[in-house]
C-alpha cells in the first residue's frame, strides 16, 4: 500500500465526521467506511482525531509555566504535558484545539516574560520575578476560564477532555500531575494578580470561531 498515510488520515476524519450526520443511512456507510480504512491501514481512531503541537520549554520545570500551560490546554480540551527529554510542552487533543492551545500558550508567555521586564527591577531576585509572573497566571486563569465558560461550545468541553485524556494516556502513558510549591501571597504576587488584568486577549480566537473578549 504505497498511499499516503496522511492523506488516509484526512479521508478517515471526513468519513468520521460524516458519521454523526442526522441521515442515518449516510452515518452508518461513513462509519463503515471508515473503519474499513483504519483495520486496511492499521490506523486507529485517535491518529485521526487528535495530533501534537510542541513549545520549547525551560529545562527546569516552573509552577507558573505549568499553571498557565494547564490552563490553557483546559480552554481548548486538550492535555498539556512535559517532555523532559527533549525539555518542551506539548499540547495533545483534536488538530485545531491543539494548535490554538499552543499559540494561546506561546502569545501569553512572551507577554508575562515582556511585563517583567517593564515592570519589575533588574535588581529584584529571581524568586521575586517567578511570584511576579505566577501572580499573572493566576489572574490569567480566572479570566479564562470565565470566558471559556461564556462561549456556545463550553458544554461539550468535559466531554472532550475526558476523551483526549484517555487518548493522551494511551499514547504517553499515564498522566500525574505534579504540583509544584510557589508562593501564593507577598507583595510580588499581589503586583502580578493586579497587572494581569491588563492582559489583552482580544486577539485569541477560540477553539470554534469567534474571539476571546477580555
Amino acid at each position: 500500500m504505497n498511499t499516503d498515510l496522511e492523506t488516509v488520515k484526512k479521508r478517515i476524519k471526513k468519513l468520521l465526521a460524516l458519521s454523526k450526520s442526522p441521515n442515518e443511512n449516510e452515518a452508518m456507510a461513513a462509519l463503515q467506511k471508515a473503519q474499513e480504512l483504519m483495520e486496511a491501514y492499521r490506523i486507529t481512531e485517535a491518529e485521526c482525531v487528535y495530533a501534537s503541537q510542541t513549545v520549547k520549554a525551560t529545562k527546569r520545570e516552573s509552577a507558573w509555566r505549568s499553571t498557565l500551560a494547564n490552563t490553557v490546554a483546559s480552554l481548548y480540551a486538550c492535555e498539556a504535558l512535559r517532555d523532559v527529554s527533549s525539555s518542551q510542552m506539548i499540547f495533545y487533543g483534536e488538530s485545531f484545539d491543539a494548535f490554538m492551545a499552543k499559540e494561546m500558550y506561546g502569545y501569553l508567555s512572551k507577554t508575562i516574560d515582556r511585563m517583567v521586564k517593564q515592570n519589575v527591577r533588574k535588581r529584584n531576585t529571581l524568586k521575586y520575578k517567578n511570584q511576579y509572573r505566577f501572580g499573572i497566571v493566576c489572574r490569567l486563569a480566572i479570566r479564562i476560564y470565565e470566558l471559556g465558560q461564556k462561549v456556545s461550545w463550553a458544554p461539550e468541553r468535559e466531554h472532550k477532555l475526558l476523551a483526549v485524556k484517555k487518548a493522551a494516556e494511551n499514547e504517553f502513558g499515564i498522566i500525574k500531575r505534579r504540583e509544584l510549591k510557589t508562593t501564593h501571597s507577598g507583595k510580588a504576587f499581589n503586583r502580578g494578580v493586579a497587572d494581569g488584568g491588563t492582559v489583552s486577549l482580544h486577539r485569541q480566537a477560540t477553539a470554534r470561531n469567534g474571539y476571546l473578549e477580555g
